[in-house]
């Protein structure tokens, strides 16, 4: 509990100025991440069905070929609970001479905000963790998807831990274009967005963004110039691991069941006042599909 003991120079007017959690925020990203939902219930349940594959030919009078779909993996989405307050005696709360401690409550609602970004981050920051599994019982990004259908598994992931250059950029690109349904069917996944840590942020931008191919002289036009979305994110922890995503494929999720709500009470008998935040969402992917990563780091992969 915060009380005038441990705060001394708040009481004090004789200080120009007391630096208050003053540095400039982090921007979000996660919704340029994840599909973002509100939910009202306890969790949220995705499923699905697959198509069918290749008509078959038929002779005149021939019978019909029959197919069954298939029931694909189903996902849930369980919301957890996450809180932060803080106490202060009324005392300081009055005699506080430079406002830090009615500033306070707004710094529950940054923390709030920092922890929804590290809790989204934190799914591409396990997308290779094999504690960490989707529907199918793999990882998000996973060398052996299985296909409900039973077929040939599929990969979404670099299998040599793919450095971000740009033979292997489009190594990654191709690699998303010829992802198939659980049927073995064709689909249309076209990576728009390239995800990178901060380290890898430049290197995104030279490939990108150059107007001519990056690093030769042979004056050839950049392919993937406008092309791809450049999302930087500070909270993924990896300095090399790259990720490639179609936006309107990918089903890479974030559940909102409580948006962050701040709340004030007092004591009675003690005069201390609480002050506390509070909000509740999950976060995951349902599907594979529309999402690529690499390690980045050179080294075999074979999750």
């Amino acid at each position: 509990m915060a009380d005038r003991p441990d705060f001394g120079d708040l009481l004090e007017p004789g200080f120009r100025k007391i630096f208050d959690d003053k540095y400039a925020e982090v921007p979000q990203v996660m919704e340029q991440v994840f599909h973002v939902n509100d939910s009202s219930k306890q969790d949220e349940k995705d499923s699905a069905v697959s198509g069918f594959g290749y008509l078959v030919l038929t002779p005149p009078g021939g019978a019909i070929s029959y197919e069954d779909p298939v029931q694909m993996y189903d996902k849930t989405y369980t919301h957890l609970k996450y809180t932060k307050g803080f106490k202060v005696t009324r005392e300081l709360y009055e005699d506080d001479q430079y406002n830090v401690i009615k500033k306070k409550p707004a710094a529950l609602g940054r923390a709030a905000r920092r922890t929804s970004e590290n809790q989204a981050a934190l799914v591409l920051v396990r997308a290779f963790n094999s504690s960490y599994l989707g529907g199918d019982a793999q990882e998000l990004a996973s060398t052996v998807h299985p296909r409900a259908d039973g077929g040939s598994s599929q990969s979404n992931a670099s299998a040599v831990g793919l450095t971000l250059t740009e033979p292997n950029l489009e190594t990654a690109r191709l690699a998303m274009r010829n992802q198939l349904d659980d049927k073995g069917m064709k689909i249309d996944a076209v990576a728009n967005t390239i995800i990178v840590p901060i380290d890898l942020e430049k290197t995104a931008h030279l490939i990108v963004d150059s107007t001519l191919r990056q690093g030769t002289g042979d004056n050839d036009a950049n392919f993937y110039k406008g092309s791809l979305k450049i999302v930087p994110w500070i909270y993924l922890t990896s300095a090399t691991a790259w990720f490639l995503m179609d936006s309107s494929l990918h089903e890479l999720n974030w559940f909102w069941r409580v948006r962050p709500e701040f709340q004030q009470d007092d004591a009675f008998d003690t005069d201390v006042a609480l002050f506390k935040v509070r909000e509740r969402f999950s976060a995951g992917w349902s599907d594979w599909r529309g999402f690529w990563g690499s390690k980045g780091d050179g080294a075999a992969y074979s999750g």
